[in-house]
């Protein structure tokens, strides 16, 4: 028998690519076997450029469509936590689907890996198709699996069409395979580099018998898989037909335009920047069940000329169940920047990604995890797609026409998972989550409220699903899915507001749902320049409830308020419990987090506070307390006493917080030249750059020493800010606050974090005087 033996070198650069996660080089590794087309047409008309951009759109969301008709998935037709995409000889990404965006910056990663590390041996054919879920290859976590197939032109490897599906249950030894107790990989869902499904048109039997094999759900991971197969070859035969009527070079030569043009686009934006560095570092919690320890998130942003740097510098070790791969941490900045830089550029991940260099910290940290690092919780991803968020939304704050654009934290900074599983009436195994808990509300933007219940930055399309079509393939009931219209974080824009649902187990008493995520007493949704941070909501749970007798008497709780009356014993489940019961009688609720605020509260148009108190948008009191808003008994606003009010909330703030860390700035301002923040100038004298609060044009720092110091500080304890709020001291070990960055001469508020009462203040921003004037 012979047998072909791998070239030592390709096996060594493999195996490290599997225990340290893929990060493609310059130039790619590739078997000469494989023959490229690089054909294309330099000078393409602009019309036919036109019609061909649209018709990659077009043609991609076409396969999105087919996919979601043969999938037979809630979270595929309802929640969209999928995507799809045209790719290059080389996997770059042309255009994706509007479902989730990090898979923008995962599917590259695929092809690239597949060329590099399976071009020799059975090599890439005609008629191949491969599939994927391994996180240090490319994939959110082990359920994220990808099915992408080359397309070839006379015989040359012309492009790639991919795509990439939540598969419901893959194994793990919790049903679901979102393993909140997991350390590492060997507990959750068995995951596999790129494999060939299909080898030359023939359906490889074996491949997906393997593949359906660990489920617990075989059948509909086997109607999963072959939906995206099916999903494939409709957007190969599509691509086919296109080339056939436009020809190769002049597709082709559309292909890198696309690419290139978006990328011009995003460089451009980025010049408008000044040459700085933002830089924001954070506390996480909730690695494992019964873990109260913080860690620490550290993620910088280094913008020079029309490119970006990225590294996570300050990032604490892997730990327990939440971490990701750096890969997963490449795609959620290429998530985070496609709307933000790329939004008028049809979600053309390529082009995002050409602009930023990733310098991601080795050594197996929490956001750049090596193997065996437990991966599957999506607790990471999410957590380091909202540092980033909120790093990209300040750093572009400064800019007028950028900031249009920008908005507070979003639904999913602080992930809560709630998988249901268990056997139904008639003893058939399920395992399923519905989206009531991942889909909430749109942080604030720069110039409006936030979008209530409108979703997030991870996905442009992520509807929650209707109530009974989760009730439809889960065995329980809603007792109620309401607004909670004063979520929204405060600011001088009020983050939109979000939901809570309430459930009841049905027919069974096998069903159980979980309570895992982040613990939610420690938000990471942190509002902007002022503005306030977003709850990152509750969960609620009690058994052998009254409701069964309440049901059948036609009757059921209409909201929170009323599920408390009946059931006094409502209390937050264990955290990361995966198996809280949910049989009939008993009771679950779980939030949406609500979306971030914008500026300082005591900016707010009175006029919109007092719309917001006739609405239900606040809680009693909080005109005042909170906005520095007197409003009269029909409503409206009292002018002369909120004047006052905001005047004597300025002086109550200084009087409370603490002195500058470096007070007495002695140099002169001097002349704005640009800013950093959009409360934070920049100034130039003969000395060099002065930081300055733009209310007043008080002198803060230096550019190299930062603005933070120089500002007074003012301390607020979490649950002060509303009930809505948890106490971090039930959940972890040390005492949080929200800390505010104020003006020491005007009171206004700058900036927040969320930070322990010892923590001195990390410089956020930095700058030069040659930065300053890029």
């Amino acid at each position: 028998m012979n047998i072909a033996v791998t070239h030592p070198s390709e096996a060594r650069r493999r195996a490290a690519s599997l225990l340290d996660g893929y990060m493609p080089g310059e130039k790619l590794i590739v078997d000469p076997s494989v023959a490229f087309h690089r054909d294309y047409e330099k000078n393409l008309d602009p019309v036919t450029y036109e019609v061909l951009r649209s018709k990659f759109w077009n043609l991609n969301w076409d396969h999105q469509e087919a996919l979601r008709r043969a999938s037979g998935s809630l979270v595929v037709v309802y929640g969209f936590d999928f995507n799809t995409s045209i790719q290059t000889e080389e996997g770059e990404g042309v255009v994706f689907g509007p479902g989730n965006l990090f898979f923008a910056g995962c599917a590259d990663l695929c092809v690239k890996w597949t060329l590099e590390h399976r071009s020799g041996g059975s090599g890439i054919n005609p008629g191949d198709v491969f599939m994927q879920n391994d996180p240090w290859v490319g994939t959110n976590h082990q359920m994220d699996t990808a099915v992408f197939a080359p397309v070839f032109v006379d015989g040359k490897l012309f492009a790639w069409v991919y795509n990439v599906v939540h598969q419901r249950e893959l194994g793990g030894v919790e049903p679901g395979g979102f393993v909140q107790q997991a350390q590492d990989v060997y507990s959750e869902a068995t995951f596999m580099p790129p494999i060939k499904i299909v080898d030359r048109g023939e359906l490889r039997e074996d491949v997906l018998d393997m593949w359906v094999r660990r489920s617990r759900l075989p059948d509909l991971m086997t109607l999963e898989t072959k939906a995206q197969l099916a999903g494939v070859q409709f957007a190969k035969r599509r691509l086919e037909e296109m080339i056939e009527r436009y020809g190769a070079a002049i597709v082709k030569g559309a292909m890198r335009g696309v690419i290139d043009n978006a990328a011009r686009t995003v460089g451009r934006r980025l010049e408008k920047l000044p040459d700085a560095t933002w830089r924001d570092l954070r506390y996480v919690a909730g690695s494992s069940p019964g873990d109260k320890n913080l860690y620490k998130l550290g993620l910088t942003f280094e913008k020079r000329g029309d490119r970006l740097r990225v590294t996570n510098e300050g990032t604490d070790r892997s730990v327990g169940s939440f971490n990701i791969t750096r890969g997963v941490l490449r795609a959620v900045i290429a998530n985070v920047f496609i709307p933000l830089l790329a939004y008028d550029q049809f979600l053309c991940g390529a082009g995002v990604l050409r602009q930023i260099d990733f310098l991601v910290e080795g050594g197996d940290r929490i956001t750049s995890a090596r193997h065996p690092a437990a991966v599957s919780t999506s607790i990471g991803m999410c957590t380091a797609g909202a540092q980033a968020h909120y790093l990209a939304a300040k750093m572009l704050s400064a800019d007028p026409e950028l900031g249009a654009h920008v908005f507070a934290a979003s639904c999913l900074h602080t992930l809560v998972v709630n998988q249901v599983f268990g056997r139904d009436e008639n003893g058939t195994p399920y395992a399923n989550f519905p989206f009531d808990s991942v889909v909430g509300a749109i942080g604030a933007f720069t110039f409006r409220d936030g979008i209530d219940h409108g979703g997030g930055i991870l996905s442009m399309m992520n509807p929650v699903g209707s109530c009974e079509g989760y009730e439809r393939e889960i065995p329980f009931l809603y007792l109620y899915r309401k607004e909670m219209p004063a979520s929204g974080g405060h600011g001088q824009f009020r983050g939109g507001c979000s939901f809570v649902s309430g459930f009841t187990g049905h027919r069974t008493d096998h069903a159980f749902i979980s309570s895992g995520g982040l613990f939610q007493t420690v938000t990471q949704g942190l509002g902007l320049v002022g503005g306030f941070p977003a709850t990152a909501g509750l969960m609620r749970h009690a058994t052998g409830t009254g409701v069964p007798a309440l049901l059948a008497g036609g009757t059921l709780p209409g909201g929170p308020e009323e599920l408390e009356q009946l059931v006094p014993d409502l209390a937050p489940p264990p955290t990361k419990k995966f198996d809280n019961r949910l049989a009939e009688g008993d009771v679950f609720e779980s939030w949406a987090q609500p979306g971030a605020g914008y500026g300082d509260p005591l900016l707010r148009d009175p006029q919109l506070v007092a719309s917001d108190g006739s609405s239900g948008r606040l809680l009693e009191g909080d005109a005042l307390r909170i906005y520095g808003v007197v409003l009269k008994d029909d409503g409206s606003v009292d002018a002369d006493a909120t004047a006052q009010a905001r005047k004597k909330a300025y002086e109550q703030r200084l009087s409370q917080a603490g002195k500058p860390r470096r007070p007495g700035l002695s140099r002169a301002s001097g002349k704005v030249i640009g800013k950093v923040l959009a409360t934070v100038n920049v100034c130039e004298n003969a000395e060099g750059l002065v930081l300055t609060c733009s209310h007043c044009g008080t002198g803060l720092g230096t550019g190299e020493t930062g603005y933070r110091a120089g500002c007074a500080e003012f301390d607020m304890p979490l649950p002060s800010i509303s009930p809505y709020f948890g106490d971090p001291s039930t959940q972890v070990t040390d005492a949080l606050v929200f800390r505010r960055f104020l003006c020491p001469s005007c009171g206004s508020a700058l900036d927040g974090v969320i930070c322990r009462p010892a923590d001195e203040p990390f410089n956020d921003i930095t700058v030069t005087r040659e930065g300053a004037r890029s």
